[in-house]
């Protein structure tokens, strides 16, 4: 058996198993959505660390998909490019799981613009609320000892 065959064949095998961790962190990303959407702090954390972990994963895989492919010379190549030498080598899947990897990631993209847009309403809300009751200005003393509103930068005057 030619080598490039064996080694588009483990590649293969390979993008199974990152397809699956990509749909593994999509599951996570949907997990977060939710917990964003309650403010469960704890959950967000813990969906957060195992949303690294799973991306460590993923990177191993991809570590181990370019270690292969860098055997046969073939580590600059696209899914795309490989396509028609495993069809020529007699390897067939490559289309299927490049179209399962193209989708988990395009889904897994919309789940974290989602959660970015989540968490970017939610702290433009902590500043208007923050910004809301920091805004009250206290009345301030003025160098004469009268009150003064105007002057006033906040809780306490300076120059009381």
């Amino acid at each position: 058996m030619d080598v490039r065959s064996v080694v588009l064949t483990e590649v293969l095998a390979l993008l199974k198993e990152e397809e699956d961790a990509l749909s593994g962190l999509l599951d996570l990303a949907i997990d977060e959505q939710s917990a964003l959407i309650d403010s469960d702090f704890d959950r967000i954390s813990s969906v957060s660390n195992q949303m690294l972990e799973s991306a460590s994963k993923i990177d191993a895989i991809e570590a181990r998909r370019l270690n292969l492919l860098r055997t046969v010379h073939a580590e600059s190549m696209t899914l795309e490019e490989l396509l028609p030498l495993a069809e020529d080598l007699g390897i067939n899947g490559f289309a299927l799981a490049r179209g399962q990897m193209l989708a988990r990631a395009r889904e897994l993209k919309e789940a974290q613009e989602q959660n970015a847009r989540l968490l970017l309403n939610a702290m433009k809300l902590r500043d208007r609320w923050a910004n809301l009751l920091g805004g009250f200005a206290a009345p301030g003393y003025s160098n004469k000892g009268r009150r003064n509103t105007n002057a006033s930068r906040g809780t306490v005057s300076r120059s009381a």
